[in-house]
């Protein structure tokens, strides 16, 4: 393997790793994040770690300061606002290509997912609960088949950093969240794509 493809893959991984912890809580919207730190966090080198900023930079999870570093991106209410609509065309889109194409190892995978949300909600720490909620949503729009839209979901969800803000302030809201769950799972067992398309709408929209 030539050295170039190493370092690329290590890059990747760590792109991945800082992409997960922002997601799951463990750098939050704003904070600054100090390239020396993320050094020593990730056992990386500082051009693996500038590399993985800028790469993050253009996923539009972090932001960019000139002569101040790099910060976990925090969109304004109007942009958020914007993503959700975005977010509301797309997933809703999605919703007659997983009806159509959900196989029962897809539905049991679903019910796994979204039962050990329910059960993290109890038991188990906010990483670990939005974790799973990621999982979650990855996995049903992956049943839909066309990886282009299952990206462009998955991408817009990672920017608007879903399950920070809202209704996951509340121990109310999170239960409703995975209730909603295993409605939808309900909805694409009974192939009925109107509702689940209803349910994907209220599901994001719902504050």
């Amino acid at each position: 393997m030539k050295r170039q493809d190493t370092d690329q893959g290590r890059i990747e991984t760590l792109v991945a790793a800082i992409r997960d912890d922002i997601l799951y809580g463990v750098y939050r919207a704003g904070e600054w994040l100090k390239q020396i730190d993320l050094q020593e966090r990730y056992a990386a080198n500082r051009f693996e770690v500038r590399q993985a900023l800028v790469e993050l930079k253009n996923r539009h999870l972090v932001e960019h300061k000139v002569n101040s570093g790099f910060r976990v991106a925090s969109p304004d209410p109007d942009e958020l606002l914007q993503m959700k609509a975005v977010r509301t065309i797309l997933e809703a889109g999605a919703a007659a290509m997983v009806v159509d194409r959900a196989t029962a190892a897809d539905l049991a995978a679903l019910d796994d997912l979204a039962t050990r949300f329910e059960q993290a909600i109890e038991t188990g720490d906010p990483p670990t609960r939005t974790e799973l909620n990621f999982a979650f949503h990855r996995r049903l729009y992956d049943i839909a088949g066309n990886p282009v839209l299952a990206g462009m979901i998955r991408e817009m969800r990672e920017r608007g950093q879903d399950g920070t803000t809202g209704r996951w302030y509340t121990l109310a809201g999170v239960r409703l969240s995975a209730r909603e769950h295993h409605d939808m799972i309900a909805a694409i067992r009974g192939r009925d794509a109107k509702t689940l398309r209803r349910l994907i709408d209220q599901h994001i929209n719902r504050r």
